[in-house]
């Protein structure tokens, strides 16, 4: 709390099980850029108490790896979204077909705020479990129904760029579905 941006008015944290992972997330791309402060818990106890400790100091949780992020004054916000509503416009047939494609791994993809140089990463809807919660449930022997994450598309990113040019010009190919498969590995592993 002691070193939080002013301004932030959340304690953002990110569960994992390996601090070096955590602290190499695509997640944290935004929080960087922005100076926010992210606690980084990487015990396997810390998904459980995240989730039943609602805030500390009148400041409220809230995970950086979930939902959708919107950080900085209320100018900056509305810019952002401004700007994600024209890439939207301009990428809506790359995005209506990656989320067919990847359905059966995905619940939606949609474009992101909170990348500013990874390609793609993986979200956990608000309602849904953390995937360290599903994992430690899994481990108590408690079965959870499959939890499918949301693929958030960094807008500016080369790799997306070329996919929606590629998608354009040659609609769903052997090629393309092998990329848009490889965007997801690559967000799962990230």
């Amino acid at each position: 709390v002691g070193r939080m941006k002013e301004g932030q008015d959340a304690l953002y944290y990110l569960v994992g099980e390996d601090r070096a992972v955590l602290e190499n997330s695509p997640h944290l791309e935004i929080f960087r850029q922005k100076g926010y402060e992210v606690l980084l818990l990487d015990d396997a106890v810390d998904s459980v108490w995240v989730e039943q400790v609602e805030s500390f100091q009148d400041r409220p949780f809230r995970s950086a790896a979930r939902g959708e992020v919107d950080l900085g004054t209320e100018e900056e916000k509305k810019q952002a979204e401004t700007r994600l509503e024209e890439r939207r416009k301009d990428l809506a047939t790359l995005l209506a077909w990656l989320s067919t494609r990847l359905a059966e791994d995905v619940k939606q993809v949609r474009l992101s705020s909170r990348l500013t140089t990874s390609a793609a990463c993986l979200v956990s809807d608000s309602e849904d479990p953390s995937p360290s919660l599903e994992k430690l449930m899994k481990a108590m022997g408690q079965e959870l129904p499959p939890v499918k994450r949301i693929l958030e598309l960094n807008p500016d990113h080369p790799v997306v760029g070329r996919l929606h040019d590629l998608y354009a010009e040659r609609g769903d190919d052997g090629f393309l579905g092998q990329a848009a498969e490889m965007l997801y590995a690559q967000a799962l592993v990230a």
